[in-house]
């Protein structure tokens, strides 16, 4: 690139030491050692310049040619000459603006989303307060409005997990847990609505104890039985759970609707709500989204299974209990 910038300079030199050589060609007074000693000199000189100047300039250009943000300015060197110093000023002040500009729109963003967290929490009371209400009704109107309120209930969940989710790493305790109390904490939480759907859990769990982070674990299972019901009907939901060459391995399979063949490497997009049933209120298509990024994070492997009209099987492959596990849970 360098000798590229400088092919002006070097036609020059060129075109300069060719018209040396002719005059003394076309002059005979002119003696030839003389030519030749200016010749060669100059060529030296030349030859001297282009070194002190490649290697002033290459330290920038190396770096200059590796950037690849703004942010790679700030290591950068500011030059060794006056071009190179013009470039870098320019550079990061370019660096600086967008950097304003960066945190003045995370600012806004952190604003809009703490705002969102006190609605969310502001929001629970009355949504406490209805369930405790719903729970005083009798049969009938209770299993209507319990079902409404579960789906409130868990729209809301997702959204504050939503929110929590890009901190999920700074939230983390991992302790040894019963999955078998998560799993009866979310199949309690849709009581109702599996009483009105007629649904049951067939559960049969070989291994209960995992080490993972209980509140987040939580928040997984919730959202694969409420998954499994919300798509079920007059079926049972089978659980298993067994350890697998030191890897604990947990199935939940309905027989419901079940997920087409052309959907199946879209399910975990977030806001993708299936082809089977555009009009399906109920789907916000972020569960499985969240799950998924849950997941990657507590080194679970989320993988699914299902064919369109008969079943879905979802299995979570837990990481094998280690020394820093260990070390986590004290």
């Amino acid at each position: 690139m360098y000798f590229k910038e400088n092919i002006p300079v070097f036609l020059l030199f060129m075109s300069f030491n060719a018209v040396i050589l002719f005059i003394g060609y076309v002059d005979n007074s002119i003696p030839n050692v003389a030519v030749t000693y200016i010749f060669c000199f100059n060529l030296l000189i030349f030859a001297a310049y282009i070194l002190w100047d490649l290697l002033r300039k290459r330290q920038f250009n190396n770096e200059f040619q590796k950037l690849e943000s703004l942010e790679d300015v700030a290591g950068m060197t500011e030059g060794n000459t006056p071009q190179q110093r013009i470039i870098y000023g320019k550079l990061n002040e370019m660096r600086m603006i967008h950097q304003h500009e960066l945190d003045r729109e995370s600012q806004k963003t952190r604003e809009n989303l703490d705002e969102l967290t006190r609605f969310i929490h502001d929001m629970k009371m009355p949504v406490t307060t209805m369930k405790l209400m719903i729970d005083d009704l009798d049969v009938k109107q209770r299993e209507k409005l319990a079902v409404e309120w579960t789906r409130l209930n868990s729209m809301l969940n997702e959204v504050l997990y939503l929110k929590r989710l890009p901190n999920i790493k700074n939230d983390l305790y991992i302790e040894e847990i019963n999955l078998e109390k998560l799993l009866n904490v979310s199949i309690k939480k849709l009581r109702d609505i599996c009483m009105r759907k007629n649904i049951g859990f067939d559960i049969h769990l070989h291994e209960r104890a995992v080490h993972t982070d209980r509140k987040w674990m939580q928040f997984v299972i919730d959202q694969l039985i409420t998954n499994a019901v919300k798509y079920s009907e007059d079926n049972d939901i089978v659980i298993k759970g067994q350890m697998i060459e030191g890897r604990m391995i947990l199935t939940v399979t309905d027989y419901g609707r079940g997920i087409k063949e052309k959907d199946a490497g879209r399910i975990f997009e977030a806001g993708f709500t299936s082809t089977s049933n555009h009009d399906d209120e109920q789907s916000t298509g972020m569960g499985l989204y969240l799950t998924k990024e849950v997941c990657d994070v507590l080194g679970i492997y989320i993988d699914i299974e299902s064919v369109y009209g008969e079943y879905t099987t979802v299995t979570l492959t837990f990481s094998e209990a280690n020394e820093f596990s260990k070390i986590t849970m004290k």
